[in-house]
Order: C-alpha cells, then structure tokens, then sequence
C-alpha cells in the first residue's frame, strides 16, 4: 500500500487501518503557502486500495488506486458456529461474580435471570497467553445459546467472544410485544433496565464505534457492527415506539444517530441521564431504580415532526453540534458549485432524453462509494438486466472499458481480474429493485417497503429512482398526475428525513418547443419537468444535466440551502463514452 501511494506522490508517514483516514499534504497543490495538510485520505474498507480529495477551493485533487486485483480473494460467505456447550455449576457462581454486580446496585436475581457465570479465557498480552477469569453473557436467541461474551472480571479492556457466532441482540428473546423497546450500550445496561423494571431491553454486541472515520464520513458503518439487525429485521419492524437509551458521550451520539436512520427517526424516542451520569448504569449506581425510570420515562420524541418549540438549550444545542455534513460528487469541477447533502433530502435530476443525466447520476454514484462509503438502492427498470448497470458502475469505478468495442487501441478492456475485483467491490455496495411483474409496475408503496427494509438490513444511504414515471400511479381515475406527484414527492422527503437516506429521482422533462432553427431553447428546470411544477417546489435540490457540442453541463436550479450550493450556478464536464466516466472540463 506504501508504494502503491507513493507511486501516485501521496506520502505518509504510517498507513491507515482499514476504512480510515487521514490528512495530508496534497501532491499537486503542496497544501499552497501554508503547506496546510488538505488532501483527505481514506482507505478503501477491504484494505485494497485507497481515494483521496483535496479540499483546498483552488485545488480540488482527487483519485484512487487499488492494489492488484489478482490480490483480491474474494470474500467467502459467511458460516456461523454454534458455541461449545457448557452448563454452569455451583462452581461457576462465586461470590465475587454477585459482588461485582452488585457494587453497581445490580441483585443475584437479576444476574441469575440473565444466566451470568464465571469462567476463564485465555488472552494474548504481549508475546503470549495470559488466562484470566471472566463474567460470561450468554446470548440467546429462540431459546438457544448462539454467543457468549466475555469480560474479564479484573480489567475491562480485555473482551472477547465465541468464533463466528451468528449475530444477535442481547436479551432479543424478551422482546414479546411490540409496544415498545428500550435500546442501551452493553450487556450491564440491559441488567440496569431490568432492575429498575424494564424487560424489553436490548444492545448490540459491539457497542458503539470508536469515532467517525473522517470528517465528512457521516459515520456510516461497513463492518459487522450491525448484522444483528438483518436477523431479528422482521420483530424489530415491527416495533411501535424504540428509546434509544445509549451512552451519554461521542461514540453513543454517533451510534444513536445510525440506529435512529436504520430503524426510522419517526418512531425513535432519546432519553437523557442525571448529570454526571454516562448511562443507565451509573445512574443506577449513584441515583437508584426511580432515577433510571424517571429518565425512561422522560424520553422525548426524535425531532422529525410536528410541533416543536424553541428553547435557549435547543438552539444551543443545534448551533454547537457539527453541521450537517456534504458530500463532493467525485467531479471537481462541479465540487466547486455543488455539495451534497448527507442527512437525508430529495434530489431531482432532469435533462432532455441522451443528454447523460443517468450517466451522470452513476458516476456521482460511484464517486460517493469510494469517497464516502455510501451504499445505494436502485430502482431502474430502463437499465435491464441490472447487471448492465452493474457493468456500467464497473467502467466508471476501473476506467477501462468492460469490454473490446472501443475505438482507441490503447485502451485495454478489462481483464477477468479487473471485473471480479470491480464486482467484489460493488457487493454490499450496490443493491437493485427488481421486479418481473408483467401486468402491473411498481408502486409507491411496494418501492418504499423495500427501501425500508434495505435501510435496516443493508444500511442502504442512497435511494436511486430512474426514471420517475415507471413508478405505477395506482388511482388514476381519481387522483390527478399533478396531485400524484406531489404525494409522491411528500413521501419520498418523509422517508429521507425519517431514515437519514438520500432519495435521488431522475425525471424526464416535457417535450420542449423547439426553435424556428430545430434547436432546443434552454436548459430544462423543475418547471419544465412532465405533470407539476412540485417538482420544483418540493425537491430539496435540483439540478439539470445537457449535453452540448463543447461538452456537458450540470446546472443548478434549485438548492434549498446555501451549503449545498449556488442556485443558477453551473459547471462543465467532459465524458469519456468508452469509460462511462465525466472528468471536470
């Protein structure tokens, strides 16, 4: 990876973990007059490669590399493995396991009830093995023993758990009512609620992550942090009303805010502890049972809807948090007039037919992958069989054409190592909306269950509908296109805002009238897209995407907020027909 860099003039002086990143001088710029450290790097998630942006304004430098496809296995897929039994004895149930809980206002009933015990594990400390006594969590899922967890008794840091355990939610065998769950950070909260008389109470295995990646990453998580939540989707789906009742500090904000998108904002409650307090169990420990359920029960709603009032602490609070992030287009020339929104907003593109407005779209596409480790969706039924789309992110993502039909004879296809390393990349990175219905096309309905469900599962950021009009309109006889469209549109930003995920919406605009010489008369905007002007109305951010003898355009005209960029601002392009790829002109 060292000389991979330094090969493309990036050098540092140790490489970054896998899906990190850091600052460092800019090859091209030399970070100007100041030497400012501007180029963000950031390694590629598999350990394979690597992006980097300069965020300098005059600057703007980005690329990638990847080591050898040839190096790449592919991943394998994945086998879980049951535990090795083991039945607790009297043996197992030393005086210091109770002692333990119970310094931390935790009874034997409730260490019994989660069938915790004393067993040694061995760790590696230094050059060699040490075995240390352990607090045993096991985790059960439909009444079997699927993991177990382990903390060593004397020192908190060493932790460890069973081989490939199938991922699970601690204490998910208790959820029997969809009413409502309460989330918390560790295995020691759960058995705080529970004393205090909570039942329906869950944590992941791993807690919260450590810190974002990077400054703009908008902690999007590409490990196995979340795999539970695929296996228990449909019970959690389920859930009327989830407290989110997390560690008080930067890793459980940043934990709360993803569990918040995966599960949907609209149905997630926040809860606050005692000052002082980083979570339910401190709060346990210095205020008792009544404190954990005053603050419980003082849970409010997430802020998505309905009436909100303005109070000195939330205005404050809103001011000293991080804005929200932006996110470049991988293109730097239309960087320079156009950021991305990261939160969750509606995003149309239009353009007339062959201007390259889909084109464009898969390449910002791409872009985002490897830059900001988004995961997209995508609907698109004019782009059959999928996997045509697939290839077409391939070439953008490799540069080389995918296969020998190009005009320029020094431009090598891909090889079979380029296209199965290309292919190992979009997994878990790509994902499509497919259907074989003949008699009846998608609706509005069936596109967003679906998207939910990725959200969840998949921890999808990025929702992909091209073009808009393959979407079915089930009541046309009563409901207008125009009315249609604006419920569609309601929806969609409802859905975006409740779940943190971009809605990208490639519209067709009405047939122009052309000029008295044949020629189209402008560049088409939100006014000009077929059946409503709630195109441009609604859209958070608009933008318009022509093709011209001397290159392609993307013009802006609608943005709802000045951090993403100037209204009536455009930028040029240059496209490469035999990579799929724009480059800034």
């Amino acid at each position: 990876m060292a000389e991979l860099l330094a090969d493309a003039g990036v050098r540092i002086k140790r490489i970054p973990q896998p899906g990190q990143s850091l600052k460092t001088l800019c090859p091209k710029c030399g970070g100007g007059k100041t030497r400012e450290q501007s180029l963000s790097l950031t390694i590629d998630a598999d350990g394979q490669g690597a992006t980097w942006l300069c965020h300098r304004g005059h600057c703007g430098y980005t690329d990638g590399a990847r080591l050898s496809m040839a190096s790449h296995a592919p991943r394998q897929a994945i086998s879980y493995q049951e535990p090795p039994p083991h039945e607790p004895t009297g043996n197992d149930l030393p005086d210091a396991l109770y002692e333990f809980f119970d310094g931390r206002g935790i009874s034997a009933d409730t260490v019994d009830h989660f069938g915790l015990y004393i067993a040694e594990r061995p760790f590696r400390i230094g050059d060699g093995w040490v075995r240390k006594s352990c607090i045993v969590f096991p985790y059960v899922f439909n009444g079997k023993v699927v993991n177990r967890k382990y903390r060593a008794l004397a020192d908190k840091g060493l932790m460890a758990q069973e081989k490939e355990p199938q991922p699970t939610l601690w204490n998910i065998d208790a959820v029997t009512d969809d009413d409502v769950l309460i989330w918390v950070e560790g295995e020691p909260d759960v058995m705080a609620l529970h004393e205090a008389g909570y039942r329906q109470v869950i944590t992941l295995k791993d807690g919260a992550p450590d810190k974002l990646r990077a400054e703009d990453d908008p902690a999007r998580e590409t490990d196995k942090r979340f795999a539970a939540l695929s296996t228990h989707a449909d019970k959690l789906a389920g859930i009327k009303k989830i407290i989110l009742a997390g560690d008080d500090d930067e890793p459980g904000r940043i934990l709360r805010e993803e569990l918040a998108r995966r599960l949907g904002r609209h149905r997630c409650w926040i809860s606050e502890w005692y000052p002082g307090c980083k979570d339910a169990g401190d709060t346990l420990r210095d205020y008792g049972p009544a404190a954990v359920q005053h603050c419980i029960e003082a849970a409010r709603p997430w802020p998505v809807e309905g009436v909100q009032e303005v109070t000195a602490d939330a205005l404050d609070a809103h001011l000293s948090a991080p804005p929200p992030p932006v996110l470049t287009t991988g293109i730097p020339s239309v960087d320079s007039v156009l950021r991305v929104p990261g939160e969750g907003r509606v995003i149309v593109v239009t353009g007339y037919p062959n201007n390259g407005k889909s084109k464009w779209t898969m390449n910002v596409m791409v872009n985002m992958m490897r830059l900001h480790q988004r995961r997209w969706l995508v609907f698109s039924p004019e782009m059959q069989p999928t996997m045509e789309f697939a290839v077409e992110c391939a070439q953008v993502l490799t540069g080389k054409p995918a296969r020998r039909v190009n005009t320029r004879a020094d431009l090598e296809p891909m090889t079979q190592n380029d296209r199965r390393g290309a292919g190992e990349w979009l997994r878990g990175r790509l994902s499509f909306l497919a259907t074989d219905a003949e008699d009846r096309p998608p609706s509005l309905d069936w596109i967003l269950e679906r998207a939910r469900d990725c959200v969840l599962r998949l921890g999808v950021t990025d929702l992909l509908i091209d073009p808009f009009n393959e979407i079915e309109q089930e009541d046309s006889e009563r409901e207008s296109e125009t009315k249609f469209i604006g419920r569609a549109l309601q929806r969609f930003r409802a859905f975006a805002l409740r779940h943190g995920c971009n809605v990208w919406i490639v519209a067709h605009p009405a047939k122009p009238v052309k000029n008295r010489d044949g020629s189209i008369p402008k560049i088409p905007t939100g006014y000009d897209i077929n059946g409503s002007a709630h195109w441009a109305n609604k859209a958070d951010l608009g933008l318009s995407v022509s093709w011209g003898d001397d290159g392609t355009t993307v013009f802006l005209w609608k943005s709802r907020f000045s951090r993403w960029g100037q209204k009536n601002t455009q930028a040029r392009m240059r496209y490469d027909i035999e990579t799929s790829r724009y480059h800034s002109a």
